[in-house]
């Protein structure tokens, strides 16, 4: 999938997490999105919430599915993403647009927090969220679902 000059994308939990373990299947696909996008003319985004969820998983143990880091060197990291990355707020609009796409959708359990990102990136004004699991997200026609996987640049 190639993602258009001026698409504004928001990137995953999981494309950050990619980016960062170097025993993940997609990670050079991960680097290769901060490192060619601005040159390719793709704003991208990363939301508060995926700065929260990769902050959970970097510093949790590895013996826990983590990625064993310690919080110093976690932060270090989103201050590099952050600077090839816009942060996203999340807004009032976006939960009001979670609270209705819960029910529209019926999603439950784990995948809500899916639906949060989902609905960030639509009041935020994002094209495309590029994800390593398009399955966790509903099908949406205001945002495209972009596999990491299958991304061309």
């Amino acid at each position: 999938m190639k993602i258009e000059r001026a698409t504004k994308v928001l990137v995953d939990t999981n494309v950050l997490l990619e980016a960062t373990d170097e025993g993940r299947p997609l990670r050079s696909e991960a680097v290769a999105v901060f490192q060619n996008a601005r040159a390719a003319g793709i704003d991208l985004f990363i939301c508060t919430q995926t700065v929260r969820e990769y902050l959970v998983v970097a510093t949790r143990p590895a013996a826990n599915n983590g990625l064993g880091m310690g919080i110093m060197a976690a932060l270090e990291n989103v201050s590099k993403f952050v600077k090839r990355a816009s942060l996203l707020p999340e807004t009032l609009r976006a939960g009001e647009l979670f609270l209705e796409w819960a029910g529209k959708f019926r999603i439950t359990g784990k995948k809500l927090h899916d639906l949060q990102i989902l609905a960030t990136a639509a009041a935020g004004g994002m094209h495309t969220l590029l994800t390593a699991n398009e399955k966790d997200f509903p099908k949406n026609p205001s945002i495209a679902i972009a596999p990491l996987s299958k991304l061309e640049w």
